[in-house]
């Protein structure tokens, strides 16, 4: 598990371009073959942007929706282009797996904010929902 969680890294530090802007934020979530995972941004305003609500009145949006069947690794995007201050909550839902295993699996949470970045690795859970894998702050 180590070794798909530093490649699924490594994904994740290959994967896209600087951010641009001072108020830029980018909150990546990379997960394997395995299963769906989805990534949940609250924003400071209490309102969370997923794949039910983009984009939020914060104006950050969901970039990218992976599910079963995409390649691997899969990464899911959310996006402020100038993301309000305050205090942001990263969560993590596994509702189905892809493989029919029910296996636990590996991801890890990117948050990029400036010249500031920041990695969560974590485990998810078959069918559960980890509401607060990683929480930060803007300022």
């Amino acid at each position: 598990m180590q070794r798909e969680s530093s490649a699924l890294a490594l994904a994740l530090a290959n994967g896209e371009a600087a951010l641009t802007g001072g108020g830029a934020l980018r909150v990546r979530l990379a997960f394997g073959a395995r299963a769906d995972l989805d990534l949940y941004v609250t924003d400071p305003s209490a309102e969370t942007v997923y794949f039910a609500n983009t984009p939020a009145q914060s104006g950050g949006a969901l970039e990218s929706d992976v599910r079963c069947g995409a390649q691997a690794p899969r990464v899911e995007t959310v996006a402020f282009q100038a993301a309000p201050a305050g205090r942001y909550r990263v969560g993590v839902d596994y509702p189905a797996p892809c493989d029919g295993s029910g296996e636990p699996v590996p991801f890890v949470v990117a948050v990029e904010h400036g010249s500031t970045q920041r990695e969560q690795h974590g485990m998810a859970l078959p069918g559960r929902f980890h509401v607060i894998v990683l929480e930060f702050a803007v300022e």
